[in-house]
């Protein structure tokens, strides 16, 4: 089952949020993150660390790599 969530985060000094969807994926949870129109996956390594991934095939401008930093803070502290 699905759940949604808002994700605040501050960035340059500027408050901002993204929705996104969270996913049960084998023994975690994955966070599905709309920033700026690309939904950027967020999911725990083999070391406990979570890391941002890009959907297949993506091509154009990565998101702010400032912007991901702050969400996986406040993804830690969940």
């Amino acid at each position: 089952m699905e759940q949604t969530v808002e994700i605040p985060v501050t960035v340059r000094g500027v408050e901002r949020s993204f929705g996104g969807r969270v996913q049960a994926s084998q023994y975690s949870l994955r966070f599905l993150v709309d920033i700026d129109g690309t939904e950027v996956v967020f999911e725990r390594d083999d070391a406990g660390e979570f890391r941002a991934i890009l959907p297949e095939g993506f091509v154009g401008k990565a998101p702010d790599r400032e912007v991901i930093t702050a969400i996986i803070e406040i993804l830690e502290l969940i």
